[in-house]
């Protein structure tokens, strides 16, 4: 009857900490694409861990608090084809933010496949 709790998106799935953020910068790979880059940093824990960045120059707040609601729906559909053992950071470009929910969709998942993340 919990069907649903494979999509839910808890705080322990958040990297939420700027020192967080800087440890998947520093010692991660990247994956680059035209509309974003997703930054990878396999690490022992329990569930794929992510943040997402937007910089001011993708738009206003309210542009930018789409585009990372667009990408937190991306992944919270995923995570589950993902594996358990990474921390990832997915880096919004300004050509994202125009774009539609099956366009992050499609380059989430070329990213996913290019970082080889996909179980």
């Amino acid at each position: 009857m919990e069907p649903r709790k494979k999509f839910t998106f808890p705080k322990k799935n958040r990297i939420k900490s700027k020192a967080g953020f800087q440890l998947v910068y520093t010692t991660g790979r990247s994956v680059v694409d035209s509309l974003s880059v997703l930054y990878v940093l396999p690490l022992d824990a329990e569930g794929p861990k992510i943040g997402f960045a937007v910089g001011k120059k993708i738009g206003n707040a309210v542009v930018r608090n789409r585009v990372k609601r667009m990408m937190r729906e991306v992944f919270r559909h995923h995570k589950s084809e993902l594996m358990t053992n990474i921390q990832l950071i997915w880096v919004a470009r300004k050509k994202l933010a125009a774009a539609d929910l099956k366009t992050y969709d499609r380059v989430f998942m070329r990213l996913a496949k290019r970082a080889v993340l996909l179980k």
